[in-house]
């Protein structure tokens, strides 16, 4: 189940969402002993911060600590999940198995060289795995490309997995590869676009350390939410 920006908020949709997904008795105890209020606030924030695509069970995890949140635990960002095989709409024009997508970002991070799981989290960050998604600012599909970039990248059908797959790590790439391999200005950069990065005069990791709260808010959780997972992962 996900949220777009200007839908009143109620937790009755999430209820019913995970009731699907995981039964009626797994729903009321995957929903934290919290008012609807709780839920209401995090959610809230996370539009105000820019999340472009936010899934109920993603709120859930951040309400109970849990910054590990797994695509395989069913929620798309279609919202029709209901484990690692279910199809995800791809601009609709066709349904894409997940575990299919999974595949081509793997395929496409090693053509390019960047490590999976760093693709895989910017593609949950950005889009949450969902092919069709677009931000109000205008950018588009897996990897949430504006139509600029798009173009610079040679990607004509943002929509085309493939195709903002390829464009979007091609991009991240060149991002890594100017920043010498740090990883966090690296994603900085891809979220709050590398001129402000550079206008602060950021070129390490430990200079985005040092000027963190010179960069958006939004950037800072898109970072902090992305190594967190990347850590959870390594660590799992």
């Amino acid at each position: 189940m996900l949220v777009a920006m200007n839908v009143p908020v109620t937790l009755q949709p999430y209820v019913n969402q995970l009731s699907q997904s995981y039964g009626a008795s797994t729903a009321q105890t995957a929903l934290p002993g919290t008012d609807e209020g709780l839920f209401s606030d995090v959610l809230q924030a996370q539009l105000a911060g820019g999340q472009r695509v936010i899934a109920a069970e993603e709120i859930i995890a951040d309400l109970d600590g849990s910054p590990e949140w797994k695509y395989s635990q069913g929620s798309t960002a279609s919202g029709a999940g209901h484990s690692a095989e279910a199809s995800i709409a791809a601009g609709g024009r066709a349904s894409l198995p997940a575990s299919a997508l999974l595949e081509k970002i793997e395929r496409t991070a090693q053509t390019y060289g960047v490590d999976n799981a760093l693709v895989r989290e910017v593609v949950r960050a950005e889009s949450n795995f969902n092919p069709s998604a677009v931000s109000q600012a205008g950018a588009k599909g897996l990897m949430q490309l504006m139509d600029q970039t798009a173009r610079a990248m040679n990607v004509r059908n943002v929509y085309n997995p493939d195709e903002n797959l390829a464009g979007g790590t091609k991009y991240l790439k060149s991002l890594l590869d100017r920043y010498d391999g740090n990883v966090k200005v690296a994603l900085a950069a891809y979220n709050a676009g590398p001129g402000r990065v550079s206008r602060l005069g950021i070129d390490s990791d430990e200079e985005l350390e040092e000027k963190y709260s010179q960069l958006p808010q939004e950037t800072q959780r898109y970072v902090e939410k992305i190594m967190n997972r990347l850590q959870a992962d390594r660590t799992s």
